[in-house]
């Protein structure tokens, strides 16, 4: 899959996960919370691909 994709995939899903757990455990959080919740699942998502293939 093409890179700008995969990007736009994983901030969508990552907004929609984020936009769900907040609401759940967090019922007044704000807009800027949720968009650093979403940043952060990105950010792991990112970095748990790294260490997946770092040994192949």
């Amino acid at each position: 899959m093409h890179e700008l994709s995969m990007f736009i995939m994983r901030v969508c899903l990552g907004g929609v996960f984020a936009y769900i757990v907040t609401r759940l455990f967090k019922p007044e959080a704000d807009l800027g919370f949720i968009a650093g919740v979403t940043a952060f699942i990105v950010i792991m998502a990112y970095l748990l691909e790294y260490l997946r293939t770092k040994n192949k």
